[in-house]
């Protein structure tokens, strides 16, 4: 009887705690549901960082655009992507870290907004806002990689989604930005200001970066689909452009770490000497007596500038370091300005597509004036460096091109991704080869991330094919004609 009793009394026991199981394993203090403002916030950082930072593990375009040049471990400047793995932190940052939570908090949103004390028009402000911000960073994996997953990229049923071809890609986003520009308000908000890093909720702001950044891929397909690119920069105009440095797009850092500037990690707290300025754009300052060069650079102790050696190592005591104000922690990061617009429409002009008014010239000198306003050049320096034969757009050597391009790659010091994107569309001369390498070495794309043959290998064949059969630095993606 005892016995029987025992047993009875162990089996409750059992299924009393059997039946707690499912509430003791809940977490106490996690969040079990995340709200949709903290993952658009921590995506739009992530964006962010995946184009401010300088690790020479995940962003080294500052290197490829031929802005620094290294010291001690030159591979990068010498483009190996494969002791690093640069394209797979890169790719990975991307997706995983950036539009994985974008693509969620706008599945948040949708679910939860009338939770929220939050109107309908404000919720279309948040969901364009979060599309604006995904078109950016999709633009860019296919602007360095040339084919990326898009159809089936982010969902997590998928463990192994197709690639889309760029020009598909491209094709998708522009409907996707043409549809979230569409459907803001600018007389409602959109996140609110401690939620929203670029522009503090103000959704007039976001819809003027919509139509920039549709400029920007106009420009990209122009040598594709003139035609196309030409109704979108009227589109865009239409709509509304940048119009001032007061509308770039940028994020505040902060004075202490985690939340300092990238790049002030890599030239500060790493407490290395790894970079100094290149040659190549140091050369060229010199030459045209670029008052940007005190900013962009140190002189040495003579007090000239001297540039490092590009695609070498360089002795770091003997040649002009970055600048002070790229060792700042509270340095703003950038993804587009009204810099950039200015060139864009330039070029624009020059290709004889869209709606643009004024000249070519008006434009290319409105674009290096709000570069170096934004740099803190005073005004009559500004007025002698446009007045020089060299930099005049009437008689600076050679074509459009040319003129437009070296200036353009000169403003984006600070943005090495489009520094180089510029390079590799407008093939503009002036870059330096690498010792022991060729001037066909410089890379025009990433190669696709190495772990995708082992985790993706089938889609990565169709991949490969997608872009001409051979995934090599020296394939063009699909906007970039010669």
């Amino acid at each position: 009887m005892r016995k029987i009793i025992l047993i009875i009394f162990l089996t409750a026991i059992f299924v009393s705690c059997n039946d707690r199981l499912e509430e003791m394993n809940e977490p106490t203090k996690g969040a079990v549901e995340v709200p949709a403002e903290p993952l658009f916030t921590n995506g739009l950082n992530e964006m962010f960082y995946l184009m401010n930072n300088s690790d020479v593990n995940v962003n080294v375009f500052r290197l490829y655009a031929q802005y620094w040049a290294q010291t001690t471990y030159p591979d990068e400047s010498q483009y190996n992507m494969v002791g690093r793995r640069n394209p797979d932190n890169f790719w990975r940052r991307g997706f995983r870290d950036a539009l994985k939570d974008l693509d969620e908090a706008k599945r948040i949103t949708n679910d939860t907004w009338e939770k929220l004390p939050i109107s309908e028009a404000v919720r279309d402000n948040r969901l364009a806002i979060i599309e604006i911000s995904k078109v950016y960073t999709y633009a860019i994996l296919v602007d360095a990689f040339g084919a990326i997953p898009y159809s089936e990229s982010l969902d997590e049923k998928i463990l192994q989604p197709k690639y889309d071809a760029g020009a598909d890609v491209y094709s998708a986003l522009i409907t996707s930005l043409n549809d979230a520009i569409a459907m803001m308000d600018e007389g409602e908000a959109g996140f609110s200001a401690d939620q929203d890093p670029v522009y503090e909720g103000d959704a007039a702001l976001w819809k003027k970066l919509g139509n920039s950044l549709k400029l920007k891929l106009a420009i990209n397909i122009a040598d594709v689909d003139a035609a196309k690119a030409g109704g979108m920069i009227s589109e865009a105009i239409a709509s509304g452009l940048f119009e001032s440095n007061d509308d770039n797009a940028s994020i505040t850092y902060l004075g202490a770490f985690p939340n300092t500037n990238p790049i002030h990690e890599d030239l500060v707290q790493s407490g290395r000497a790894d970079y100094v300025v290149a040659n190549t754009l140091i050369d060229k300052l010199n030459a045209w007596n670029d008052p940007r060069i005190e900013v962009f650079a140190e002189p040495i102790a003579n007090g000239t500038y001297v540039g490092g050696v590009y695609g070498t190592n360089n002795t770091y005591a003997q040649k002009s370091h970055i600048g002070d104000a790229f060792h700042d922690p509270t340095l703003e990061g950038l993804i587009l300005d009204y810099a950039e617009v200015e060139f864009l429409l330039a070029e624009a002009k020059e290709r004889g597509i869209g709606s643009v008014s004024g000249t070519a010239a008006e434009h290319y000198n409105a674009a290096i004036t709000a570069s170096m306003e934004y740099w803190g050049v005073e005004d009559a320096d500004i007025t002698a460096y446009l007045a020089q034969p060299a930099v005049a757009y009437a008689t600076a050597t050679g074509d459009w091109k040319q003129k437009i391009g070296i200036q353009h790659w000169i403003s984006l010091y600070n943005r090495g991704f489009e520094g180089w994107s510029v390079w590799r569309r407008l093939d503009f001369t002036g870059f330096n080869t690498p010792p022991l390498l060729d001037y066909s070495d410089i890379p025009n794309r990433f190669i696709f991330p190495i772990e995708e043959a082992t985790l993706n290998g089938t889609n990565l064949d169709a991949a490969i094919q997608m872009i001409g059969g051979k995934d090599d630095v020296q394939t063009r993606v699909f906007w970039d004609k010669q």
